[in-house]
């Protein structure tokens, strides 16, 4: 990350935390002429479009209070979408509740993918009621995943 993003990150992350949304991800770049500031929001249940309309709004007010771009830019600030792989603790914890099909790159009980429903995070590892090889919810068991062997999950729909 470079040093503006840090900055930048340091000045806003503190205003989307006032509105009870925690900041995924953020990036800036040149794009042409005008640079571009990119934020990705999310909370528990997930954020509107009207949210993120509000936080843009409070965002692009404290950039030109503060002058911290002096130059032309895009401000986007948006959810991270429905097919973001979940890859951080927080990512996990924003999903408690929600179907999960995971991805490892060791194997847990002889498989190297895993589906279910995440119940929670207890320190370095996932909580997960884990389905049955068909996918059976009558049938699932709990499970200790260690986040350092998951490569990637994703939300089921």
């Amino acid at each position: 990350m470079g040093l503006m993003e840090d900055i930048l990150r340091e000045k806003i992350e503190p205003l989307i935390e006032e509105e009870g949304v925690e900041m995924v991800e953020l990036e800036f770049f040149e794009a042409g002429s005008a640079s571009v500031l990119r934020i990705y929001v999310d909370k528990v249940g997930g954020v509107t479009v009207r949210e993120c309309a509000d936080l843009s709004k409070r965002i692009g007010d404290l950039l030109e209070i503060e002058n911290l771009i002096p130059h032309r830019y895009v401000l986007e600030v948006s959810s991270p979408g429905l097919d973001r792989p979940l890859t951080t603790p927080a990512d996990f914890k924003r999903k408690i509740g929600e179907r999960v099909k995971i991805f490892l790159k060791e194997e847990v009980d002889g498989k190297k993918e895993l589906r279910g429903k995440i119940k929670g995070l207890e320190g370095e590892n996932l909580l997960l009621l884990v389905e049955s090889s068909g996918g059976c919810k009558d049938e699932e068991k709990a499970k200790n995943v260690p986040l350092r062997v998951v490569t990637k999950a994703k939300i089921m729909y």
